[in-house]
C-alpha cells in the first residue's frame, strides 16, 4: 500500500500541521510497498488530487512512466522528424494527433480503451481509403508507445480496416490529355502571376507527366534544372534522375523568375502550396471536363514505361517503389506488354 505525504518546505507556515496537510503548495512524495518492494520517492507534483491519480495508476500498472496522449504524440512526431519523414506525411500525423487529443483529452496512454478508440474511429467523416491510411498511422503511434514501454499492447490493431476497392490505377487516356492541354489555354490568367498563370500550369503539368513525381516533390523542384531532373536520392547515396523532356524544357524557360523553386515562392509550407495546386487542378477539371488529380500523371508515367517494354525493376527504381508494388498495382499493363512481346516473337516464326 502506498501513502502520499507532503514534504513541507522550510518556509511553509503549515509545516506544523503534519505530512498529510492537503492545501499547501509543498511538493508531494509517496512511501509504502508496491508489489513487494519498498517505495519512497517524489511524485514531482504539488496537487493532492494529481498525486492520488498518479498513485492509483502505479497500483494498477506498476511503477512505470505515466505518459499522457499529448506528451506521447509529441515524442512520436519528434522521432518521425529525425527519421526524415516528408513534410506532407508529417502534417498528416500532426493532424491525426490533434484530433486524437481533442477527442480523448490529455489522459494517460494506459487509460485509453479499445471502446474509446473505436468511438474515435466512428467519428471520422472520410472515405474508406483515407480511413485505412489513418488507422495505419494510428497503429504506428501505438507501436511507438509499446517500444518505449508506455503501454503494454497495441489496441489500434483491433480497429478493423475498412474495405477498399482495389481497382487498378487509371492513367490519362490520349483524348483526355488533349482536352487538358486545350483547357490550359483557356485557364484564367488571374492572380499574382497574371499573364504567366497559364504558362505555370502548363509547366507544372509537364513536370508531373514526364517525371512521375509526386506533387509534393514537384512543388519543391529547384529552378536550375538541366539536362536531367533529379527524382530523389536512394539509401546508398546515389541519385535517381530522368532526362528532361523537351516539353518540360520549353515550358520552364517561360516561367523562370530567379527564385529557388520553380513552382513555389518558398514562403509558407509545402503542404499549403500542394493544396494551392490541388485547387488549381479542380478549376482545370471543370474547364476540361476531365477528372484531374496529380497522381494520375504518375500512373500515366509508369504505365507508359511498362507498355514500352521497360523492365519492372527499372520502373520501380524510377517510381521509388519496390518491384512487388509495381507488379501488384500495374499488373494489367505488364500483361499487355507481355502480350505485345508474344505477338512480336510469333512474328519471327
Amino acid at each position: 500500500m502506498l501513502t502520499i505525504f507532503r514534504r513541507h518546505l522550510t518556509t511553509c507556515k503549515h509545516s506544523s500541521k503534519g505530512r498529510k496537510y492537503r492545501t499547501c503548495a509543498c511538493p508531494l512524495a509517496v512511501e509504502g510497498t508496491l508489489r513487494g518492494e519498498k517505495v519512497r520517492k517524489s511524485l514531482d507534483v504539488r496537487s493532492w488530487e494529481a498525486g492520488q491519480k498518479l498513485v492509483r495508476e502505479w497500483e494498477v500498472n506498476g511503477d512505470k512512466p505515466v505518459v499522457t496522449v499529448s506528451v506521447g504524440y509529441e515524442r512520436f512526431l519528434a522521432q518521425r522528424k529525425t527519421k526524415g519523414m516528408s513534410a506532407d506525411m508529417l502534417h498528416k500525423h500532426e493532424k491525426l494527433g490533434l484530433e486524437l487529443q481533442a477527442f480523448l483529452g490529455n489522459i494517460p496512454l494506459r487509460s485509453v480503451t479499445l471502446d474509446q478508440l473505436s468511438e474515435f474511429r466512428e467519428s471520422w467523416t472520410i472515405g474508406p481509403g483515407t480511413a485505412k491510411n489513418q488507422i495505419a498511422r494510428l497503429r504506428s503511434f501505438f507501436r511507438f508507445c509499446i517500444d518505449r514501454q508506455w503501454i503494454d499492447r497495441n489496441i489500434a490493431k483491433l480497429i478493423e480496416m475498412p474495405k477498399v476497392d482495389d481497382s487498378e490505377p487509371k492513367p490519362y487516356e490520349p483524348a483526355e490529355l488533349t482536352k487538358i492541354s486545350e483547357a490550359i489555354d483557356q485557364f484564367p490568367n488571374k492572380g499574382i502571376y497574371g499573364e504567366m498563370t497559364r504558362e505555370r500550369v502548363r509547366a507544372f503539368v509537364s513536370v508531373l507527366r514526364w517525371t512521375g513525381m509526386r506533387i509534393g516533390d514537384a512543388v519543391q523542384l529547384p529552378e536550375g534544372i538541366g539536362e536531367n531532373i533529379k527524382l530523389r536520392t536512394t539509401k546508398n547515396g546515389k541519385h535517381v534522375s530522368v532526362p528532361t523532356h523537351p516539353e518540360i524544357g520549353l515550358a520552364v524557360k517561360k516561367i523562370k523568375r530567379g527564385t529557388q523553386y520553380l513552382f513555389w515562392s518558398g514562403e509558407g509550407t509545402v503542404h499549403s502550396q500542394v493544396s494551392c495546386w490541388e485547387r488549381t487542378f479542380k478549376k482545370l477539371s471543370k474547364i476540361a471536363g476531365v477528372h484531374i488529380y496529380a497522381h494520375r500523371w504518375r500512373h500515366t508515367f509508369i504505365v507508359d514505361l511498362l507498355t514500352k517494354g521497360i523492365p519492372v525493376s527499372e520502373v520501380a527504381a524510377l517510381a521509388g517503389n519496390s518491384p512487388r508494388i509495381i507488379e501488384r498495382h500495374y499488373n494489367q499493363w505488364i500483361q499487355s506488354r507481355q502480350d505485345r512481346l508474344d505477338q512480336m516473337f510469333k512474328g519471327t516464326w
